[in-house]
């Protein structure tokens, strides 16, 4: 009910939120989102081999997909977003301002900055700038300060320095705003990678972003970074045995000069037409051979001591190993190399991303120890078998060269010589041999990802979603003024309704009066047919059922607290019940704060003698009753001045005679008395009265009064109690409204000087003061 009684502000608050859901939509900004997928691909030199990475999985030491979330942790690292920063010119943001929503001008900034010069190591700056021309600018300073300089000509702001020029392409003229110095991080804020599955190697990127086309490129261009470092880390091995071999060509150029020039010397120096003799050559071929056999082996030999010293020093020194120039070894050395520089480049790489204390980077350094000590046994080895095939060579060597000792001096000589030669010829082409096939490696490098499908951004933004902000806002708008309903009515302790009253007390509700808009408090009249006086008469019908007949009726009128309105009550119900031919007297028996001669004589009721007189004194009932002039049947008795002493002058003897006399003389007795919530007047009275009727206004008594009530008539305090609800508001029936008011109190107090009405003090006060 209280829903449909403040269904306009409901209704209004749904309205305002309607509204707000447009202005919301019509200036946030949106959001749309870059999405692309790759795969990564497998090592190709795992072969079908157990690896020692299966092994520790395989036993639990070592988590599966480590090589996804190495990746991963790659493709989020800050270094490749620097990258791509760089390769975007993401570095400077331009801003389009707008009166109230500000957009961001990608790619098409009318004015753009060509390079800048810092002074110091701040490195970052916003400028303000709005194109004027063709050839100059404005520059908005601190304080919206304005200067005007031309494209191309620098701009000075304290130690740093900026060129700007204009963009052709973009013909726009918006005041912007420059951002420089936007780094990395803001972009990896927003990038997402997962998964796609549990048991595949495709990783899924995303990314959010106001510049749909921004997004896709920055996806796009960390990918195209991401292979492309893969492809430099994979042949940084290419890379360093190349410069092994360049160094070492080197050398044998200048060593093989300088044999073919001493050739060519001894040959005229001795008159040398031609060759040797078949025997001869046959010998130095022979020589040559094995010349070549053993210096391969040396050159085995001299790699194989690099490698162990290499990996017998500190364990903490990572370094890659030459490979591809150690063949034919039984050991399988060359793939054992190729598998450490392979995990050597990983770590580099899962390095850049995580710190040295990360799980994953000390299990890889745990299998780069024990790949370690795997190649320097098999190093050793190798060498060995090495050593003992160079001694064969040399002894077959040696064996030839006593045959060459037998040959003349001259063709000796020139033997040795062609030797040499032949030697450096060989050992030349080997290494350029290698060369070739380290570069032919290199070129043919595949990158760590394929491109499943490249990054697009979704053509409608996915924040914010109309439909659900329109959702959103109107539950609020429904809701708040709701909940804010419920709590008004939870924390509210008043009388709103006949159900408020029964859910309360057993004590029945007589009637209901509405609301008296007007400042007359007499609103029953002759011939009256107002809403309120049609209540009062039924009101007077009610009586009538409740006192079950009874032809004298002395009817007792009292509230929990002030202003409830009992005095209101008592005189337009004695006056309805005198328009029905029935003698009434009103008895005004407040004495703490009566207000019936103001309602009734527009005076106070010190101003006449009344109740107190009669009970402080000798006077007869006949002194203190007066005609009310509203009709013959209706009479009042006035309070009188307020004594000190309410309670103790209610007790006295002559009240009784009091009551005697006004059954004889009136059909009804109307009682207004003090509120019992707060004094206990009306307790007093309980033996004149034949009903009690309890005043309730209409959210304003509080519900502690009714449990009060209650208590009152369980106890038998009160005779006959019954409830009148008063003051309900217009088209609300039986309280059915709404108005809520907090704060009552009636003012009531005991001892002398209580209720001085306009500074007068009251006469019986005097009169007792001279008693004694």
């Amino acid at each position: 009910m209280s829903i449909l009684r403040n269904w306009y502000w409901i209704g209004l608050c749904v309205g305002i939120a309607f509204f707000a859901a447009r202005f919301y939509l019509r200036y946030s900004v949106p959001l749309y989102q870059a999405s692309g997928q790759i795969l990564i691909k497998e090592d190709a030199n795992s072969g079908g081999a157990l690896s020692e990475e299966a092994v520790l999985q395989e036993i639990g030491i070592l988590k599966s997909g480590n090589k996804l979330v190495n990746e991963i942790q790659i493709l989020k690292s800050r270094t490749l977003m620097q990258e791509v920063v760089n390769k975007l010119g993401l570095d400077v943001q331009y801003v389009g301002q707008g009166r109230i929503k500000d957009s961001e001008l990608y790619g098409n900034s009318p004015i753009v900055v060509d390079s800048v010069h810092w002074g110091d190591e701040k490195q970052s700056a916003t400028l303000e700038v709005d194109m004027q021309g063709e050839l100059d600018y404005t520059y908005f300073g601190e304080e919206e300060e304005k200067s005007t300089h031309n494209f191309g000509q620098a701009l000075i702001i304290k130690k740093d320095t900026f060129w700007l020029s204009r963009n052709p392409s973009a013909e726009r003229n918006i005041r912007l705003q420059i951002k420089i110095g936007q780094g990395p991080g803001r972009y990896l804020q927003k990038l997402k990678i997962n998964t796609v599955g549990d048991y595949s190697n495709v990783l899924a990127l995303e990314m959010q972003d106001p510049v749909p086309q921004k997004a896709a490129d920055i996806l796009n261009t960390l990918i195209e970074e991401y292979n492309q470092a893969a492809i430099d880390d994979k042949n940084q091995v290419a890379k360093k045995t190349l410069e092994f071999i360049d160094e070492r060509l080197r050398l044998l150029t200048d060593e093989l000069g300088s044999v073919e020039g001493g050739l060519e010397s001894y040959k005229e120096r001795n008159n040398i037409p031609g060759e040797t003799s078949t025997a001869v050559s046959f010998v130095l071929g022979e020589v040559a051979r094995y010349d070549n056999e053993l210096t391969q082996q040396q050159i085995k030999l001299e790699l194989l001591r690099s490698v162990e010293e290499m990996l017998s020093g500190d364990v903490e020194q990572y370094e890659l190993i030459p490979a591809n120039i150690v063949l034919g070894d039984a050991a399988g050395l060359d793939q054992q190399i190729a598998s450490y520089n392979g995990l050597l480049l990983e770590r580099e790489r899962f390095k850049r991303s995580a710190g040295t204390g990360n799980p994953q980077l000390q299990s890889l350094n745990q299998q780069l120890a024990g790949m370690r000590q795997n190649i320097v046994q098999s190093v050793r080895a190798l060498r060995q078998n090495l050593q003992l095939s160079a001694r064969e060579t040399q002894q077959k060597l040696s064996q030839l060269q006593n045959r060459i000792d037998q040959v003349p001096r001259q063709e000796r000589e020139l033997l040795e010589i062609k030797r040499q030669q032949n030697i450096k010829e060989a050992l030349y082409l080997f290494l350029l041999q290698k060369k070739e096939e380290t570069a032919l490696s290199a070129a043919i490098t595949v990158p760590n990802a394929r491109v499943i499908d490249p990054a697009i951004a979704s053509g409608a933004p996915i924040s914010p979603k109309p439909m659900q902000i329109y959702a959103i806002f109107l539950m609020l708008g429904f809701t708040l003024p709701v909940g804010l309903i419920f709590l008004r009515e939870m924390l509210d302790d008043k009388i709103y309704s006949e159900a408020d009253i029964k859910g309360l007390t057993a004590t029945p509700v007589l009637g209901a009066i509405a609301q008296n808009k007007t400042d007359n408090p007499i609103v029953v009249k002759a011939n009256s047919r107002t809403a309120i006086a049609e209540m009062f008469r039924l009101l007077r019908t009610n009586l009538n059922y409740l006192s079950g007949g009874n032809a004298q009726q002395s009817i007792l009128i009292t509230s929990g607290m002030g202003g409830d309105g009992k005095t209101f009550i008592a005189i337009n119900l004695g006056i309805s019940l005198s328009l029905a031919k029935k003698k009434v007297v009103i008895l005004g028996m407040d004495l703490r704060k009566p207000k019936l001669s103001k309602y009734l004589m527009e005076q106070s009721d010190y101003e006449n003698v009344g109740l107190t007189n009669y009970l402080v004194s000798e006077m007869i009932p006949q002194e203190i009753i007066y005609p009310t002039g509203i009709n013959d049947e209706l009479y009042f008795m006035p309070s009188g001045p307020v004594p000190p002493n309410p309670a103790e002058l209610l007790s006295t003897p002559k009240l009784n005679i009091l009551f005697e006399y006004l059954r004889e003389q009136f059909d009804y007795i109307v009682i207004d008395t003090a509120p019992v919530g707060l004094v206990a007047d009306a307790f007093l009275l309980e033996p004149y009265t034949d009903i009690s009727l309890f005043a309730v206004r209409y959210a304003n008594t509080p519900k502690e009064m009714i449990k009060g009530l209650e208590e009152m008539r369980r106890d038998g305090k009160l005779k006959n109690p019954a409830i009148v609800l008063n003051g309900v508001k217009k088209g609300k029936g039986y309280g059915y409204g709404y108005g809520y008011g907090y704060g009552y109190g009636y003012g009531y107090g005991y001892g002398y000087g209580y209720y001085e009405e306009d500074g007068k003090k009251s006469w019986i006060r005097k009169l007792m003061r001279k008693k004694s």
